[in-house]
């Protein structure tokens, strides 16, 4: 059975929308312009943006148009937080869609950031975010063995890691060196984000540290770089 012609329009200016077609703050086409773009009634694309309008998508302006809000989550990096915690203070609802925990000698990068010696385990947590519902994360976290004993055989029920691993293993997160760079979603990417092979992504790479300031997890996350921004506030100039 067909889906009504105000979901179908709905649908895709939605997708018009997180792909940037119309980026945020920008304004939406008038409703003639709209009616001959997509072959619908007046009445229909009003349903259309009563729906956008209910899920904050856009806001309609009496005498201005429609606006397109900016639904990016913000970090902000002046504290320690993690994607998963930022999406949540947001408002967004976040789920794992899956979730998968290995241990396993990783490559060496991963292995000096961690200053493990030859052959020491780290626990493997990989993860994929959902926001509302949607895909908007590839996590991958590694942790000293020792110091997170029997978590692979966890139930993957937490979404936060920061949190299951404060609680159940009562770590401390003193700080973090931060590194974020952008980089083009490869096939594998695309197929788990549901977007485009070549599709921007931010890639937050990060180190956490204890109180002795010692590193306890370091972590690569994937992000949709038209979902997420980042918010740095500096007390002033280095020269």
């Amino acid at each position: 059975m067909a889906q009504p012609a105000y979901l179908d329009v709905y649908n895709q200016i939605k997708d018009k929308i997180l792909q940037d077609v119309y980026p945020a703050l920008s304004f939406l086409p008038i409703e003639p312009e709209l009616e001959r773009t997509y072959q619908v009634s007046r009445t229909t694309i009003r349903k259309a943006m009563k729906l956008l309008a209910e899920e904050g998508f856009i806001e309609i302006r009496q005498g201005r148009g429609t606006m397109v809000l900016d639904r990016k989550a913000s970090q902000n990096f002046n504290y320690i937080t993690s994607v998963t915690e930022s999406l949540r203070n947001q408002g967004y609802h976040v789920t794992t869609k899956s979730c998968y925990i290995d241990k396993l000698v990783p490559e060496s990068p991963i292995m000096q950031k961690l200053n493990l010696k030859e052959n020491q385990m780290t626990v493997r947590v990989q993860r994929v975010q959902l926001v509302d519902g949607q895909p908007i994360c590839i996590m991958t976290n590694y942790i000293p063995e020792d110091l997170v004993s029997g978590m692979e055989k966890e139930k993957h029920t937490f979404t936060g890691l920061y949190e299951f691993l404060e609680e159940k293993y009562n770590f401390i997160i003193d700080s973090t060196d931060t590194t974020i760079s952008a980089a083009a979603a490869d096939f594998s990417e695309a197929q788990i984000l549901n977007v485009d092979p070549g599709f921007p992504l931010l890639i937050i790479q990060r180190t956490c540290y204890d109180s002795y300031k010692r590193p306890i997890c370091v972590d690569k996350v994937r992000i949709l770089s038209n979902r997420y921004k980042v918010q740095i506030t500096t007390p002033g100039r280095n020269k």
